[in-house]
């Protein structure tokens, strides 16, 4: 089942970024939304950021970043950050597709690229940067009624920032809005299995 959720999810997805200009005033960033199973149940891998960073202390994340002059591309800024953040190499990443970009009130208009990465992949993490990982099920983040929403208005437009809460963690900001989408999406292919 998995497998076929896995296939699904590929055609849902863009299988490039987007390449609209970029909205005035914000800085290109990208980043992984890494993917895996654990006993037949679809999972996303989550950071939770130190306290010793300059921006987003403690925050839930996913792995990446500003793009660098020398990154090719935000994939290859995404890749690059993930294996700095997190110890993920490029050759145990399956891109899937690139979601939709996801524009933040701290300055920066982000590419999710959604990637699936082995079962037992283990992590070496940068200590300055990433306290823990863990894992959550993706249909944790399918039911809606576990997020929190506030409404404001950003670039001109209404922005929903949502907040929602797992185990001892509460996800919010950029991570929650495209958790937001990733459950939108998976919503509409094969099951991804139960929440735990």
């Amino acid at each position: 089942m998995t497998e076929r959720f896995f296939g699904e999810l590929r055609g849902a997805l863009s299988p490039v970024a987007v390449s609209d200009p970029l909205p005035q005033g914000l800085r290109s960033a990208g980043v992984l939304v890494p993917l895996r199973t654990s006993g037949g149940v679809v999972t996303v891998t989550l950071a939770r950021r130190t306290e010793r960073v300059p921006h987003h202390k403690g925050q839930i994340c996913f792995p990446g970043g500003s793009r660098d002059p020398g990154d090719r591309d935000l994939l290859a800024t995404a890749m690059r950050e993930a294996e700095e953040e997190m110890g993920i190499r490029s050759e145990d990443v399956e891109l899937l597709g690139a979601m939709e970009r996801v524009p933040t009130v701290t300055g920066f208009c982000i590419q999710p690229f959604v990637a699936r990465i082995a079962q037992d992949a283990r992590f070496h993490l940068d200590g300055f940067e990433v306290e823990e990982t863990f894992d959550a099920p993706l249909s944790a983040f399918t039911d809606f009624s576990r997020y929190r929403a506030a409404g404001t208005t950003f670039l001109g437009k209404p922005y929903m920032v949502y907040f929602l809460d797992y185990d001892r963690f509460t996800i919010w900001g950029a991570t929650a809005r495209i958790l937001h989408s990733l459950a939108e999406l998976a919503l509409r292919l094969p099951p991804c299995g139960a929440a735990v």
